[in-house]
């Protein structure tokens, strides 16, 4: 149950007065918003033309932050998938995660690339 809901309810039975409420109502909208624990960056790369998702991490948000400190700006991340390989190291990933954090829940990355069998597989990032 949300906060205000709570608030709502315990000024229908009687526990606080509706001037109490508003000023609880108002202290909890100005509070900056909050990640929550439970968010998470999901990395999915799909291939449509061969029906299949060749990667699906969902990773909790404060857990990359974290993980993020210790890879060298400079370090080249990549990844094979079959013959193909992915070099993650040109995604901005500090960016990525400001945008996570200021409650973004669109596609923060969005990409197609081509295979070298020539089908083509798009890369999301994105919250959940």
């Amino acid at each position: 149950m949300s906060e205000k809901k709570k608030i709502l309810n315990m000024v229908a039975d009687g526990k606080i007065s509706a001037e109490e409420a508003e000023k609880l109502i108002s202290a909890i909208n100005s509070e900056p918003a909050r990640e929550t624990h439970k968010s998470k960056l999901v990395i999915r790369i799909t291939n449509e033309a061969q029906g299949k998702t060749k990667l699906n991490v969902a990773l909790p948000l404060n857990v990359i932050k974290v993980g993020l400190k210790f890879i060298p700006d400079k370090e080249k991340l990549h990844a094979d998938f079959g013959t193909t390989n992915f070099d993650f190291s040109n995604i901005n990933w500090r960016e990525i995660l400001e945008m996570a954090a200021a409650g973004e829940t669109d596609d923060l990355f969005y990409m197609d690339y081509e295979e070298d069998d020539g089908t083509v597989s798009t890369i999301r990032i994105f919250v959940q």
